[in-house]
């Protein structure tokens, strides 16, 4: 449960657990949060686009283009 938490601090403790990003053309892309700074940059490990059977070894996502993390 995440009462009381602000939202880096909820993010913080899903670091290594698998996470859903919504970009803001609409995309989305799954994969294990390695990191994240203030700026909601992040990176994800076995990285997959929707739509897409390539996976990625690890991406970075700037922050601009995120529209939400599902944790």
């Amino acid at each position: 449960m995440i009462d009381n938490q602000r939202p880096l601090d909820a993010l913080g403790k899903s670091i290594n657990t698998n996470v859903l990003v919504k970009l803001k053309d609409g995309q989305t892309v799954k994969g294990r949060l390695k990191a994240y700074d203030l700026h909601l940059n992040v990176a994800l490990e076995n990285a997959k686009f929707d739509g897409e059977e390539k996976e990625y070894p690890l991406i970075v996502v700037r922050g601009d283009n995120v529209l939400f993390i599902s944790l």
